[in-house]
């Protein structure tokens, strides 16, 4: 996320890009991959859809594009959780067979 600027860059704050205005429609992280993360933004009016990236620009954007978009990073958001959750599971797993093994020698 944006976070050395004064501006917010929340969903539902505005924020200026160059001299043009938006409003912050969603924030889309990219954790772990290199990449910028990705912002939807919309015209004061609200009847425009753009896409910002930083060091990559603003674009505008068709809404099946967008909704594209956000439904890729909600499928990556449920693949990263579905990781982790498996990741604790055999952590906690591991855990109770070295308590029961080290516990019963104690």
């Amino acid at each position: 996320m944006i976070t050395r600027t004064k501006q917010l860059w929340q969903v539902g704050r505005q924020v200026q890009v160059g001299f043009l205005r938006f409003t912050v429609q969603a924030a889309i992280a990219t954790p772990g991959d290199g990449l910028s993360d990705v912002y939807f933004l919309t015209n004061l009016a609200g009847d425009k859809l753009f896409r910002f990236t930083p060091h990559h620009g603003l674009e505008r954007v068709s809404l099946e594009e967008a909704e594209r978009q956000v439904a890729a990073a909600h499928r990556e958001c449920e693949r990263i959780a579905a990781a982790a959750i498996s990741k604790a599971a055999k952590q906690d797993a591991a855990r109770a067979a070295i308590t029961r093994i080290f516990g019963e020698a104690a």
